[in-house]
């Protein structure tokens, strides 16, 4: 067996659902969630250099801004982002053929734009819901009213539960760890169709190939209709994001990053050429003074440790970020930071964050909002008081929510259900 090929992790379901998505839309939109970090821009970004090698028309949405230190990656200036150019947004997602959400399967998490994404949820709950009691939606079930919807998430979703033919595997590090593996498998799946057919009947095949085979030696599959670059499907922009998103997802594959297929992946990528220490120095190492200063005060005068609990707690709130002129991406990583302090095994960070206009009904009479990272190691999960207490969810190691009032409120609250969350040892 070939060391680096990859198991079919993607059940004939789902792979099937994302052939038909893709196979039947021209348009596609792709979004992906608020704040968006490296794997979030890095799996929308390579689904982009994916579907425009088939000819697809893609448009690449984020909610609000991204980070200074990914907006180096291939594709990201083509992406529409609402706070810049709202009517945009929202025009590409309405309109679009098929909606790709990646790194996120509840529409609650793209900030304005929710209704929107809520209403695209809503029709395909709808076609599904026709084609489970055998009803005929118009184009035979396909992209009825604008229903058609492709997942690709590694967290946990009511949704994905309840809809196996979406791709979600809370076990898989990273999202764009998922759309590599649904090219792969699509590339392998229409590669053993050519290669099973027999020499014989390969010659009665040819002329349809040679038919369909554009100058870069591309295949379209009719029974697929899906054009795929057996050879170069893995090109250096597509691998860079895909990379790119992985290596942040896991702290530069320091956690979460025990399975070993992981890294035939990245073996894979770098046979493009990519220089993944470059990778790494333009996310990693482009930070700006003010914020190696602002993490000496988070750390000297902001944390404070609860022995008995093992945990540590750090807030930051908006005048003390302004004071340091934090920008969007800045927070990146210190909630990682107490993580290494001896017999410290939960981490959490709180930073005042105002309240966006389409939030404000629930936030009652709050003038802020406090934005909370959770961050744990071995088998302590943080997901669970992240999803019961603060709004949010996760994975079990590394979870977010968020506080309807200012970060002291808040860690008065998370003090006060501290002891039932984090354990004794």
């Amino acid at each position: 067996m070939n060391k680096l090929a990859l198991s079919d992790k993607l059940t004939p379901l789902q792979l099937e659902h994302a052939r038909r998505c893709i196979s039947s839309a021209q348009s596609v939109a792709i979004i992906t969630h608020q704040n968006p970090d490296g794997d979030a821009m890095g799996s929308s970004l390579a689904m982009r250099h994916f579907l425009s090698a088939l000819g697809k028309q893609v448009t690449n949405i984020v909610p609000t801004s991204f980070p200074d230190f990914l907006a180096w990656l291939p594709g990201v200036e083509a992406v529409v982002q609402y706070e810049q150019n709202p009517e945009a947004a929202a025009q590409a997602l309405r309109d679009a053929d098929l909606v790709i959400c990646t790194d996120i399967a509840e529409p609650g998490r793209v900030a304005a734009l929710s209704d929107i994404l809520a209403e695209r949820f809503n029709a395909y709950e709808s076609s599904q819901t026709a084609r489970d009691n055998g009803e005929t939606a118009r184009n035979d079930g396909e992209n009825a009213d604008n229903a058609s919807l492709l997942i690709i998430d590694h967290h946990l979703s009511s949704v994905c539960s309840n809809h196996p033919e979406q791709i979600a595997y809370p076990d898989s590090a990273s999202a764009s760890e998922l759309v590599f593996r649904l090219v792969y498998q699509i590339v392998q799946d229409n590669r053993a169709v050519i290669e099973g057919i027999s020499s014989q009947c390969r010659e009665c095949f040819e002329p349809i190939l040679d038919n369909t085979r554009d100058h870069h030696g591309t295949i379209s599959l009719r029974h697929y209709n899906i054009d795929v670059p057996f050879d170069a499907i893995l090109t250096p922009d597509f691998a860079t994001c895909i990379y790119t998103g992985m290596m942040t997802d896991t702290g530069n594959f320091s956690y979460n990053s025990c399975e070993p297929e992981m890294y035939n992946i990245v073996a894979m990528l770098l046979t493009t050429g990519i220089n993944k220490d470059a990778i790494y120095n333009r996310v990693f190492n482009a930070y700006t003074a003010d914020r190696l200063r602002m993490i000496g005060y988070c750390l000297y005068h902001k944390m404070k440790v609860f022995p008995e609990y093992h945990t540590a707690l750090i807030t930051l709130n908006r005048r003390e970020m302004y004071r340091f002129n934090a920008k969007s991406g800045d927070m990146e990583g210190i909630v990682n930071m107490p993580l290494q302090i001896k017999d410290v095994y939960y981490s959490v960070f709180m930073r005042e964050d105002k309240i966006p206009p389409h939030q404000k009904p629930e936030a009652g009479e709050a003038k802020v909002k406090a934005k909370i990272s959770f961050r744990s190691q071995g088998d302590r999960p943080v997901n669970i008081l992240a999803r019961e207490v603060f709004r949010g969810g996760g994975h079990m190691n590394a979870s977010g929510g968020e506080f309807f009032g200012d970060v002291d409120e808040a860690a008065k609250k998370f003090i006060e259900v501290m002891p039932k969350y984090m354990r004794k040892e």
